[in-house]
């Protein structure tokens, strides 16, 4: 994970806003825990700093020289690349953002230095489901310098929850798949409600 997990400390905050998953009816508090879980171990694993879930003003006052990366509940296996392209390739006072096919997002990095106002009203866009449109909107009208992520998806619909299995599955069979896929405790909540 290049020289991301060979700085010494933190290098941007993070935290995990709750989106609900698509989950059936057996299991969902598990797969949920889950999701959350492998999206805390991923970012510990790329020394980020986690901070709780909390009003944004307050998120953006705990450490405003700081990158504040906002990952969401619902997102399976988000890949440690993004994270790492979203703060590599971010400068003070932009945008990155990782767009789901479905128009929400499933990662959100505000720069250090961002207007604070800017910063708060992005933040009550990323959960929304038409997130990206009304994103764009917004830097568009602010003239925001935004980075753009690859694609990448949530569970929002049955499919959804099959697209993750079969990644998870196929992870297992590539050799470089235990690091590019961190779902760990997913892995396991498919074994669990596998047939």
């Amino acid at each position: 994970m290049s020289e991301f997990r060979k700085a010494s400390g933190p290098r941007a905050q993070a935290t995990i806003l709750e989106r609900t998953p698509y989950a059936p009816a057996v299991g969902a508090a598990e797969l949920s825990a889950a999701l959350r879980e492998d999206a805390r171990e991923l970012l510990s694993a790329l020394r980020l700093r986690i901070v709780p879930a909390c009003a944004p003003e307050d998120l953006l006052k705990a450490a405003p020289d700081q990158a504040l990366i906002l990952v969401f509940s619902d997102t399976p296996a988000l890949p440690p690349m993004a994270i790492e392209a979203a703060i590599d390739g971010l400068a003070e006072g932009e945008l990155a953002v990782g767009p789901c096919v479905d128009g929400s997002l499933y990662l959100l990095v505000l720069g250090a230095g961002l207007d604070p106002s800017l910063a708060a009203e992005a933040m009550a866009l990323a959960p929304l489901p038409d997130a990206l449109a009304r994103l764009t909107d917004l830097c568009d009208e602010t003239e925001t310098a935004v980075t753009v992520l690859p694609p990448w998806f949530r569970l929002a619909e049955a499919k959804d929850l099959s697209f993750a299995e079969s990644l998870a599955r196929l992870s297992l069979m590539s050799e470089e798949g235990e690091e590019d896929f961190v779902a760990d405790r997913l892995r396991v909540w498919f074994e669990d409600h596998a047939g």
